[in-house]
């Protein structure tokens, strides 16, 4: 991968509230925590252990990961649509527009599906999958302060915090390593603005002619239509020799 600067990005994952808000500013701070509701049984006739008649904890259900980040920066004269698209994704079908498409959907699915008590699905991502941030989120609270604007009353420069709940995904929990029984070393890169597949194949593997690699593995047929946000597998460079 390249030397520059990674961006931490929220990315939309439901196809009727598409969008992408990109960190111009890193986090200086992400607070991550999870509860489980614990229980014992003790009882006075296990008396094998220390203190007498104790019991190891039992789980009897675990919250998925709060996931809080301060005081995130946002400058520029685009931050109110930036912020917008934030506060919108806190609503079923992610403002307006996708609740008409999510009231769509569900009529031809026979309300099979049904988007109206569902905030957008997210992917928070910050760094390389194996060690750094890639969770499927939703918004459970989003506090903006304007603290600067131009001489049209314009928002030029807003401070945000966000707290993100984690949403259950197997892509979590992918394995990365060949011990875990998975695909040896695959990782997974979030297409920024500007990149093409072969800008993506030469800072993964030195080779821009392994894009058709790449387009196999994610079963892309027309290489023009990647777009900023789209989530690529990039396979190991020994998973199998490019065509």
């Amino acid at each position: 991968m390249s030397g520059g600067v990674v961006h931490a990005m929220l990315v939309s994952k439901t196809p009727t509230a598409p969008g992408v808000v990109k960190f111009g500013f890193n986090p200086q701070k992400i607070s991550i925590s999870r509860a489980a509701d614990l229980t014992q049984r003790p009882s006075t006739s296990r008396n094998g252990g220390m203190p007498g008649g104790g019991h190891p904890n039992v789980v009897k259900g675990a919250k998925m990961s709060t996931i809080s980040i301060n005081e995130v920066m946002f400058r520029g004269n685009d931050i109110k649509l930036t912020c917008d698209q934030l506060l919108n994704w806190m609503t079923p079908g992610g403002g307006m527009l996708g609740a008409i498409a999510g009231a769509a959907l569900s009529a031809l699915s026979g309300g099979l599906i049904n988007l109206a008590t569902k905030p957008p699905l997210l992917m928070f991502s910050w760094g390389p999958p194996e060690i750094g941030f890639m969770y499927d989120v939703v918004i459970s609270n989003c506090q903006i302060d304007y603290v600067r604007f131009n001489s049209q009353g314009i928002p030029i420069r807003a401070n945000v915090n966000l707290k993100l709940l984690e949403q259950p995904s197997l892509l979590g929990t992918l394995p990365t390593n060949p011990t875990s029984g998975g695909l040896p070393g695959r990782r997974r890169h979030v297409v920024s603005e500007g990149e093409s597949l072969q800008r993506i194949a030469t800072e993964a593997y030195g080779n821009p002619q392994r894009w058709r690699w790449l387009a196999e593995a994610n079963g892309i047929d027309d290489p023009a239509r990647v777009r900023p946000g789209d989530v690529l597998l990039l396979p190991h460079p020994d998973e199998r020799s490019p065509a």
